[in-house]
């Protein structure tokens, strides 16, 4: 089994990339192959709309999203984080998740297989865990789109310093449980 992550903030080893490497730690200790992509790494560019992906079967841009493809067709589940940052997920996971297009027939059904589990995970600096959760929604609904079976929402809230919600010893635990339990 492979799980994959994807990290939409721009800071390594912020409150999103602990959490979604809490996820992993999970995953790989319950025996997992994980990966990590940095989206603020990846050299990639925005939808350009050019409807290449509606008659072929990719994205005609040749950049770093065709890994994130090869991913998102391979793996069996996913952990996907992005602090928010001015009510909504970060532009970097905003123009992934744009990107992610080109994994969508003409009939709007997937083309890659259904069933795949994920994980989510977030953080912001208001106090209340619940303050975004239409974003988290949204994009659960994007990915059940894709077939995808989201295991768990993880939020942390109110820390602002990188590394603050190693403070918060329950989240932290449940988001490694969440990890060990994706393929249960």
């Amino acid at each position: 089994m492979k799980v994959v992550g994807f990290v939409g903030s721009p800071r390594k080893n912020g409150n999103t990339d602990v959490l979604v490497q809490q996820v992993l730690d999970g995953a790989m200790e319950a025996g997992a192959q994980v990966e990590k992509f940095y989206i603020n790494d990846m050299n990639l560019k925005g939808c350009q709309g050019c409807d290449y992906c509606r008659s072929i079967d990719g994205c005609k841009i040749r950049d770093d999203m065709s890994k994130a493809y090869d991913a998102l067709k391979n793996a069996d589940g996913f952990v996907f984080g992005s602090p928010i940052y001015f009510f909504q997920f970060t532009g970097q996971m905003r123009q992934f998740i744009d990107r992610c297009w080109a994994l969508v027939n003409p009939d709007f059904t997937p083309r890659i297989s259904v069933g795949k589990k994920v994980v989510i995970v977030g953080a912001h600096g208001a106090p209340e865990a619940g303050s975004f959760n239409g974003v988290y929604d949204e994009f659960s609904r994007t990915l059940g789109m894709f077939g995808m079976d989201v295991k768990g929402t993880f939020i942390d809230a109110g820390h602002h310093a990188p590394g603050g919600v190693k403070e918060n010893a329950k989240l932290m635990g449940d988001a490694k449980a969440a990890g060990a339990s994706l393929f249960k």
